[in-house]
């Protein structure tokens, strides 16, 4: 926080409550406040670069990629707000859970894409299956949020 504005930074709200609160209390702490984050980040950038994240939907869903893409923006959006709120925050945690299990194919293409792609380095190929195994333990924590 500056000394010269009373307004702390978002970043280190954001930062201070993920690690603050590992109680399961229903307040923006924790689990609910780091999951909120992401969620209404991803859904922010499903929208401001579609072409990205169109390449992850596999071709075989009917449709068009950016349908899928918009949608699961609305979506991320949506889970985000709905983890904010307190009323409905507890319910929240299958939903969410659920969500992520439904995105894995999307992230299984994305790494077997990327490995065939030469101009992907190395660092970004193994990122990629990185996110793939990181997948399990996010659903897991997610279905956590009370």
């Amino acid at each position: 926080m500056s000394s010269t504005n009373s307004t702390p930074d978002i970043s280190s709200v954001i930062a201070e409550e993920a690690i603050s609160d590992a109680s399961g209390s229903s307040s923006l702490r924790g689990l609910p406040a780091f999951w909120a984050t992401i969620f209404g980040g991803a859904g922010v950038l499903h929208f401001a670069l579609p072409k990205f994240f169109d390449t992850m939907v596999p071709e075989d869903l009917p449709g068009g990629q950016r349908a899928w893409t918009l949608g699961s923006g609305v979506v991320e959006l949506g889970l985000s707000a709905a983890i904010l709120h307190p009323t409905t925050r507890p319910k929240m945690g299958k939903p969410a859970a659920l969500f992520l299990l439904g995105v894995l194919p999307g992230n299984v293409k994305m790494a077997l894409d990327w490995q065939e792609n030469e101009k992907m380095s190395p660092i970004l190929k193994a990122g990629a299956w990185g996110r793939v195994l990181m997948q399990l333990p996010m659903i897991a924590s997610v279905n956590k949020i009370r």
